[in-house]
């Protein structure tokens, strides 16, 4: 039987590991948001996927959202308050 590591439930993205077979399984947990895209998700997502990156026990990485939906895009909430100078430093964290 694979041993499997899981994080907190209370993380904004969950991971569990599977030793045995190399695999990462990263899944958004924002289901009330319906895994909305918020700062605070993308940044817990892009340390997780760094870290992922440098494990050398890891090969595949498989990311996945909640039952009800995968992500509903960016949250409006979040940007509804900012202009657009203030979002777009946000997403120049991803690599080109």
């Amino acid at each position: 039987m694979p041993v499997r590591h899981f994080s907190s439930s209370e993380d904004l993205v969950l991971q569990e590991i599977v030793k045995e077979k190399k695999i990462a399984v990263l899944t958004l947990n924002r289901p009330k948001a319906l895994n909305a895209l918020n700062d605070a998700l993308i940044s817990n997502l892009l340390e997780k996927l760094r870290g992922l990156d440098q494990d050398d026990n890891v090969r595949v990485i498989v990311l996945t959202g909640s039952p009800k939906a995968f992500a509903a895009g960016a949250d409006i909430k979040e940007m509804n308050s900012l202009s657009f100078a203030e979002v777009s430093p946000s997403y120049s964290r991803f690599p080109e």
